[in-house]
């Protein structure tokens, strides 16, 4: 059961919620409310638009005040209160609803999943709660269950001194990861140096690493200490390792064996304390086949993997990234870009994002400084995703992989029934509602060729049920 305290709004009135294990109790402001919350076991407090005595914003700032591990949701009804919800992120809210705009399933969902959330924020060790947010972790921002998969294994090292890696898609946020490892690790009050394997040429690489000495090569005019002794005590952080130079992979493992560094040109040996974290797009063990990564150093440097997943993995981050990404915007250019409206949000939940954050980052830019107003609204967005280009590669694709299995003519509705064969529930047998949700799930993305929209509004679910149900059978477009 999932008790709620439901402030303000009129008596017995609230937004439907579509789990009989959820159970809702109302007060009508927000002085009862701070009494009732101390008082009473709530697992989540949903905020009126509007509350007599006390607004809303402060209501919230009084719940930081008691400290208490309870997720706050907001209720949004009018453009004043959605031009406060940025801000009330910012102070710690978990998410927002419109009754008028939204399903009752996406409600629903937002309450199971801050309950999710905060039932693991539970087991956190109290050492390490103090780097929770209400909506992530440090700096990193994400309540999915990919996302508390990652904050689990950020707690298990938080005071270890352990060599990690980073494996994932370009754009997901490794670096901010490795910050995030470094920033609330042992050597915090160390230095951090991060480097882009790939941006440096190969032949200054070793340099840029390791120094050298004057006159080592033409343009060593002096010495120079290189990163690993800027990071001597700290960490250094080794972005796209994969690209190294089998080379220079070798002095790298010396490093982690040793702890020893030489200049370029020079013969002193230097120890060095450092922790390495190492990131990749690319796959190690592919690369090793290929003779172009040295298995010693995979070993060495795999001691502690991290896969970071890619954005279309965990769409149902994407409210809380977008609202992150305006609020620095908002602050970088000084844009009054406050909200983005429902219908909007929904667009930029069912584009695929090839560029993972990154790519998101960039397009939400673009459009804050063309279109710098209040609220974002799905036409404004709209202009700059490529949707169409997106629809037709799913298209190619599916043609694709029809021809490799079938020399004929693609035909789409023969694809369609075909893959309904194949997919078909079977009553035969006695299944489990998960395995009959499962099939169900398979069944109609395939008939829609992956279509989100489609797909969803074929099963009666909403985009974001549909992303959550994804997730808990692990169900990938090429699994």
């Amino acid at each position: 059961m999932i008790s709620v305290l439901y402030v303000g709004g009129q008596p017995g009135k609230f937004p439907k919620v579509m789990d009989p294990e959820i159970k809702i109790d109302q007060v009508q402001n927000g002085m009862i409310a701070l009494s009732a919350i101390q008082t009473q076991g709530f697992d989540i407090v949903v905020i009126e638009n509007q509350l007599p005595l006390m607004k809303p914003t402060r209501l919230i700032k009084e719940f930081q005040k008691l400290k208490l591990d309870v997720p706050v949701i907001c209720i949004v009804r009018d453009d004043n209160r959605r031009l406060q919800i940025l801000d009330d992120v910012g102070i710690g809210i978990f998410g927002w609803y419109e009754p008028d705009n939204s399903s009752e399933e996406y409600y629903t969902d937002l309450i199971q999943s801050a309950k999710r959330y905060y039932d693991f924020l539970k087991e956190v060790p109290k050492i390490s709660k103090r780097y929770f947010k209400s909506n992530g972790y440090h700096t990193i921002v994400g309540t999915s269950q990919e996302m508390i998969k990652i904050y689990n294994m950020l707690v298990q090292i938080k005071n270890k001194d352990v060599t990690t890696i980073l494996y994932g898609e370009s754009g997901t946020g490794k670096n901010l990861i490795a910050n995030t490892i470094h920033q609330t690790g042992l050597r915090r009050d160390r230095p951090m140096v991060a480097v882009n394997c790939p941006a440096i040429p190969s032949e200054l690489l070793e340099s840029e690493l390791f120094g050298h000495e004057k006159g080592s090569f033409t343009g060593a005019v002096d010495r120079k200490d290189g990163k690993f002794l800027a990071a001597n005590a700290g960490t250094i952080f080794l972005d796209e390792i994969g690209d190294m130079s089998p080379s220079l992979q070798a002095k790298i493992l010396r490093v982690l064996e040793s702890g020893e560094i030489e200049r370029v040109g020079g013969a002193q040996t230097i120890k060095v304390s450092v922790r390495i974290i190492s990131a990749t797009n690319q796959k190690l063990e592919q690369r090793i086949e290929d003779g172009l990564f040295r298995q010693d150093l995979y070993h060495r440097i795999n001691v502690f993997p991290i896969t970071v997943p890619s954005l279309r993995n965990r769409k149902s981050d994407i409210p809380l990234t977008a609202m992150a990404i305006l609020n620095n915007l908002s602050k970088k250019h000084k844009t009054q870009v406050k909200y983005i409206s429902p219908e909007g949000i929904d667009l930029l939940m069912s584009y695929d994002w090839d560029g993972n954050v990154r790519e998101l980052e960039h397009i939400l830019e673009r459009i804050v400084l063309i279109n710098d107003v209040p609220i974002l609204s799905k036409e404004e967005i709209k202009e700059h995703l490529d949707i169409e280009s997106k629809i037709e590669n799913t298209v190619v694709e599916s043609k694709v992989e029809n021809n490799n299995s079938d020399p004929r003519p693609y035909d789409h509705n023969q694809k369609k029934t075909q893959l309904k064969d194949e997919n078909v529930i079977d009553f035969s047998v006695i299944k489990t509602l998960k395995e009959l949700e499962f099939e169900a799930i398979k069944a109609s993305l395939y008939r829609n060729n992956w279509n989100m929209t489609n797909t969803s509004k074929e099963l009666g679910i909403s985009r974001m049920t549909l992303y959550r149900k994804l997730d808990q059978h692990d169900l990938k477009k090429n699994g």
